[in-house]
């Protein structure tokens, strides 16, 4: 079953009415460890919920494997009562792939039967917060004991005949079930009746109520009389909803919002928001702005105004580098700057947060000597000396600094980066300093990435062992050393960002600051290395790109650092090769496993363009297509990824893998 966002505050009440218990706990959180939104959300579930006095228990996890070890850990748990989702969930049949039985969870009422079909309840619950699309239909229909938290989406006309043709097709096969015991006799019977069947029979549909959990969760709705038809306009029917359905899983997958937000909306319903969960939601919106940016442009005005509302002041527009004049050092404050689409600037030069960023690259070519020329040539029409540019930006003349968005705004037409300049949110730490958004989200992924250790001392064989994290060796279904020692760093990884969304955790923040600006150079120079030697191969319907050596080729075992990558790239191939809108597969080898780490990504419109002149998203299409071409092939191919278009492939398995995938006519 699904909540909307009106019944958010229900769903809140559920969890707080079963949870609630100050000698146990009731209440276990699995979040996806490698994505900034589901850590911010369930940042901010966990402060809603220990205000409320809920003990909870909190276990990041990359794949489905993990999930399913984990889960089996606490099956026999009978308190936990309450299972959040956060990240993930919404691709799979939660109760095929845990192997769950709602029966064995069902209360029973006092007289010793259950109550009604649609007034169920059982002793344990999952909620499902995942803004990946599209969802799986069991949860959403087929299960009162799985709920998701939707975000509208399933209330659009556009989902309606995919509601219609899953409520409809279960009926239809439970039908069919029915009859296959059905003697041969009366088949025959059967048989000859279908062959009196009028052109009016077969148009005539006849509407009834039913009441039945699995097709009909959400209340009652009307479904065809199955008692009018005959097997042979069965299997008509059945037949067309399988298409709708099938059409409808095979468009492509994506993300459609925010779930920070969609928590947002839940602390609103309830009355809880304040700026320090706001400034959590904003983190994760901003997460999404290089991959998703239409999302992060649809929930600024809306972030934009809660500033307004929560922070008094707030909406200071005054330029970069001047302070408020009610500031002082233990001031905490959020305020609307403006911002720009350049890299770590109030942490770097004006000259590197320009040549680092990824749009300034993909705009001016900077991995070639003409485009540094022209990045030279804009400072100096800027008139802002290259000695001055290349200055820490603590350090920078303060004139430079409060009229850098007026000189931006008169020089950077063109070079046909007018869009650089931007509002954005900018916190305050006292006398500390500031960050604006993007750069906290900068420094959160690098952490997520790295962790602790030197980007620079990040190798096959360093995994920093001495993490703590006792469950991850036991987890099934993983090959090797390798891949446990690199998950177990990967969950490492996510609690020390989750310490670094504390305010009071600085030199953690600035940890992850240096860690990224390590990780863009190794980036930058990839990415040049990459398009110098032409490395970027035209399949007919998508880019490939395979990295086997290189001095940081170890970087691009973690997922993130891959798609951070392949985000360059694509971006830098919308600009020169603005016509053709390809997708991109990057591969990176694994010399310690022997493994091809695969991403595909879906194609990308270039940044600037008004995306609300775009009719349609673009669909990532690789999800499906990997797993179709892995079955055709037998290609040793490892799914085990919450974002299902990166994959592992057995290093002798991708050349083969790649070549059905270019001609199978699936992207």
């Amino acid at each position: 079953m699904y909540y909307g966002l009106k019944d958010y505050g229900k769903a809140y009440n559920e969890i707080i009415g079963t949870a609630a218990s100050p000698s146990s706990c009731h209440l276990c959180i699995f979040v996806s460890c490698l994505n900034i939104d589901a850590l911010c959300a369930t940042k901010m579930l966990s402060t809603l919920f220990k205000k409320q006095l809920v003990q909870l228990q909190i276990v990041p996890i990359f794949g489905y494997a993990e999930l399913k070890w984990h889960y089996d850990q606490i099956r026999e748990n009978s308190t936990m009562n309450s299972i959040i989702l956060v990240g993930f969930g919404g691709f799979i049949d939660i109760e095929s792939f845990l192997n769950i039985d709602p029966q064995e969870f069902i209360i029973e009422d006092d007289g010793g039967t259950t109550t009604t079909e649609n007034e169920v309840k059982y002793s344990r619950n999952f909620y499902i917060l995942d803004s990946h699309r599209p969802w799986n239909l069991d949860n959403l229909f087929g299960s009162n004991m799985i709920k998701c938290l939707d975000d509208g989406s399933v209330e659009d006309d556009s989902l309606t005949a995919v509601k219609n043709a899953y409520q409809q097709l279960l009926l239809l096969e439970d039908k069919e079930g029915n009859e296959s015991d059905v003697s041969n006799s009366d088949e025959e019977g059967e048989t000859e009746q279908d062959g009196e069947i009028t052109d009016e029979d077969e148009n005539e549909d006849v509407y009834i109520n039913v009441n039945n959990k699995r097709s009909n969760p959400n209340g009652n709705n009307e479904v065809k009389d199955l008692s009018t038809m005959s097997r042979k306009q069965r299997r008509k029917e059945i037949h067309l909803y399988e298409t709708t359905l099938e059409e409808y899983y095979s468009q492509g997958t994506t993300l459609v919002n925010s779930i920070s937000s969609q928590v947002y909306s839940l602390l609103s319903a309830i009355g809880e928001t304040n700026l320090q969960q706001l400034w959590l939601t904003i983190l994760g919106a901003t997460s999404l702005d290089t991959e998703y940016t239409a999302i992060y442009q649809r929930l600024f005005p809306i972030l934009q105004d809660e500033v307004k509302r929560l922070s008094p002041g707030g909406s200071n527009t005054s330029n970069v580098g001047q302070n408020s004049a009610l500031k002082n050092a233990d001031t905490l404050a959020l305020e609307l700057q403006p911002d720009y689409y350049l890299f770590l600037l109030r942490y770097s030069s004006l000259y590197d947060s320009f040549y680092y960023s990824n749009y300034v690259n993909a705009k001016l070519s900077l991995w070639n000597e003409n485009g540094k020329k022209r990045l030279h040539k804009m400072f100096a029409r800027m008139g802002i000396p290259l000695n001055v540019a290349k200055e820490s930006w603590i350090y920078m003349d303060n004139s430079i600094k409060r009229q850098l968005p007026t000189i931006l705004d008169r020089n950077l037409d063109k070079y046909g980066l007018q869009d650089i300049l931007r509002d954005g949110f900018v916190k305050t730490f006292g006398y500390r300093g500031m960050i604006s958004a993007s750069e906290f989200v900068e420094a959160l992924n690098a952490l997520l990435e790295v962790g602790q250790v030197n980007p620079t001392e990040v190798s096959g064989n360093n995994n920093n062992d001495n993490e703590e994290n006792p469950d991850a060796d036991d987890v099934e279904n993983t090959t090797g050393n390798e891949n446990k020692l690199e998950r177990k760093k990967w969950v490492s990884n996510f609690w020390l960002s989750w310490d670094a969304l504390d305010t009071n955790k600085i030199d953690i923040l600035k940890r992850g600051i240096e860690h990224a600006k390590y990780l863009q150079r190794s980036i930058f120079d990839t990415g040049v290395t990459v398009l110098e030697k032409k490395l970027i191969k035209h399949l007919r319907i998508y880019r490939l790109c395979v990295l086997q050596d290189g001095p940081d080729l170890a970087l691009y075992e973690n997922p993130l650092t891959l798609l951070r990558l392949g985000n360059w790239l694509i971006e830098c191939c919308s600009e020169t090769e603005e016509k053709q809108l390809l997708p991109l597969v990057l591969a990176s080898l694994n010399e310690a496993t022997e493994t091809y780490l695969v991403a595909g990504l879906s194609p990308r419109y270039p940044r600037g363009l008004d995306i609300a002149t775009v009719k349609k998203p673009i669909l990532n299409n690789f999800s499906m297509a990997f797993q179709q071409i892995a079955e055709q092939t037998g290609a040793q191919v490892r799914i085990d990824n919450f974002e299902s278009s990166i994959i592992e492939v057995q290093r002798e398995d991708l050349s083969p893998f790649l070549e059905k995938l270019t001609l199978s006519g699936l992207l």
